[in-house]
C-alpha cells in the first residue's frame, strides 16, 4: 500500500503541465468542425421544406374556406323546371292541354295518372297526371345525332293541384339538351315551340 502511494507521489512529481495537456488532449477527442458543405446541405433542404409547408396550410384553409358540395338544392333544379299557375281546374286544364298538343299534330304517347296509381295501391296524394308527348318527325334526327338524347323524349308535361291551385310544370328546353350534342337552334322549332305552347294553354 505504501508503494503504491508513493509511486503516485513520484508520478505527480515528475509529471509536468505540459505533459498533463498531453494526457487530457488524448482522453478528450476533439470536436468536428462544422462541416460547411452539410450547413448548405440543411440551408437547401429548409428552402424546400418551407414552401411545402406553406402550400399545405393554404391547402388546409382552403377546404375549410370552401366545404364538400351539397348535393342539388331545390333551387338549382327550379332553374331547370318551369311551373305555371293554370286559371283552369285541374281536369280543365289537363284536356285544354290535351286538345293544344293535338292541333299542333303531335303525337300523346300516354298520360300518366299518379293518384289513380297511387289509389289502387292503397295509399293518397294530390291530383297528379304527365302527358307524355312529342313528334318522331322532330325527335327521331335528334335522337340520330345523338343517341343519348333519346332520354329525354318524349316531352312530359305535369299537371298537378296543390293548396286548391291548379300548375302545370314542364322541363326548359335548354335545360333538356345541355350536355348533349344538339344545338338550340336544331330545337327553336319544334322542342322549343312546344314550351311556347304550354305557356300559351295555360295562361290564355
Amino acid at each position: 500500500m505504501t508503494q503504491c502511494r508513493l509511486k503516485g507521489q513520484a508520478f505527480r512529481r515528475h509529471t509536468t503541465p505540459q505533459h498533463a495537456a498531453q494526457h487530457r488532449a488524448r482522453r478528450v477527442p476533439p470536436r468536428p468542425k462544422p462541416d460547411k458543405q452539410t450547413e448548405k446541405e440543411k440551408g437547401n433542404t429548409m428552402k424546400h421544406i418551407l414552401p411545402l409547408i406553406a402550400a399545405s396550410a393554404l391547402c388546409i384553409s382552403t377546404a375549410s374556406a370552401h366545404p364538400a358540395s351539397e348535393p342539388q338544392t331545390q333551387n338549382e333544379t327550379a332553374m331547370t323546371t318551369h311551373t305555371l299557375t293554370s286559371k283552369y281546374s285541374f281536369d280543365e286544364t289537363v284536356s285544354r292541354l290535351e286538345t293544344a298538343i293535338k292541333s299542333k299534330g303531335m303525337d300523346i304517347f300516354a298520360v300518366i295518372d299518379h293518384q289513380e296509381a297511387a289509389h289502387r295501391n292503397g295509399l293518397t296524394m294530390q291530383p297528379a297526371k304527365v302527358i307524355v308527348f312529342g313528334t318522331p318527325k322532330a325527335g327521331t334526327p335528334l335522337m340520330v345525332k345523338d343517341p343519348a338524347f333519346a332520354l329525354q323524349l318524349p316531352l312530359r308535361v305535369l299537371v298537378t293541384e296543390t293548396d286548391g291551385k291548379v300548375r302545370a310544370a314542364y322541363t326548359d328546353t335548354r335545360a333538356l339538351i345541355a350536355g348533349s350534342r344538339i344545338g338550340f337552334d336544331e330545337v327553336a322549332n319544334t322542342l322549343a315551340n312546344a314550351e311556347k305552347l304550354i305557356q300559351k294553354t295555360v295562361g290564355e
